[in-house]
């Protein structure tokens, strides 16, 4: 795996190996550890750089819900090497024949089992995942989720059970705060947040999208083998990851 030197060596095998060990709890689920090196773009925008690095864990969701031929990926990435133990999270419909994301502006419509898939085996394997390369040693990281899909009216039926489970647990796997951007379920939020006033008091933040686009982009391996830049969130990811990086101070 080639390093430049963005990263402190010992800091991206630290993170490689972190990656890994958090792919191996994901054994059918098609894990993979990726490195990306753009010379501009990316996460520049939040860390200060001209260009981005980035490691990232992916890993197959499920069958995108009424796209045959398409699936949900996860893409977990760890971007600032200033900040190993800080990473985004987010959802990335796939072509099954080459990998391509879907380029579709839309939001994707998430099937019912997509929210209990990823917190009940998602979630466990992410929280625990950059504890330990926590610069402060208080064992603590913190990952940002871009939600920018929506759901079906079944799913929001079960939203509130499943987040009283995400924000029980969240402290204990050593997880910061929870930061959600690009929200905006106007059905789902009421009963999201009366089950964070009820279970999970303040350090859980839901912050809506904005109309400004944000210029960070999640990067990925194209169908070439070459890394795209995947845009299409807003500046409420801006906003949340100076807040993870408030609480990982």
């Amino acid at each position: 795996m080639p390093i430049i030197d963005r990263w402190p060596p010992t800091t991206a095998s630290n993170v490689e190996r972190a990656l890994s060990a958090a792919a191996k709890e994901l054994p059918s689920l098609d894990a993979r550890v990726e490195h990306y090196h753009v010379p501009q773009g990316g996460y520049s925008c939040l860390t200060g750089s001209d260009g981005s690095e980035a490691f990232s864990l992916e890993a197959r969701v499920m069958a995108a819900n009424r796209r045959p031929g398409y699936t949900v990926w996860a893409a977990f990435q760890v971007f600032d090497p200033h900040l190993p133990n800080l990473a985004m999270l987010r959802f990335v419909e796939r072509r099954d024949r080459d990998g391509a994301p879907d380029d579709d502006p839309a939001r994707p419509l998430y099937g019912l089992g997509l929210d209990r898939t990823v917190c009940r085996t998602f979630m466990p394997a992410f929280n625990r995942a950059l504890n330990d390369l926590d610069p402060s040693k208080r064992g603590r990281s913190l990952y940002v989720t871009c939600f920018h899909g929506r759901l079906g009216k079944i799913n929001l039926v079960q939203q509130p059970w499943l987040a009283t489970g995400l924000f029980r647990r969240y402290r204990s796997d050593g997880q910061a705060a929870i930061v959600y951007c690009d929200f905006h379920e106007p059905l789902g939020k009421p009963l999201v947040y009366l089950t964070k006033t009820i279970t999970a008091r303040g350090n859980v933040h839901l912050i809506p999208r904005t109309t400004t686009p944000s210029a960070a982009r999640t990067l990925l391996r194209g169908p070439d083998g070459q890394t795209l830049q995947l845009g299409r969130m807003s500046t409420a990811i801006n906003r949340g990851v100076t807040l993870a990086r408030h609480y990982l101070a």
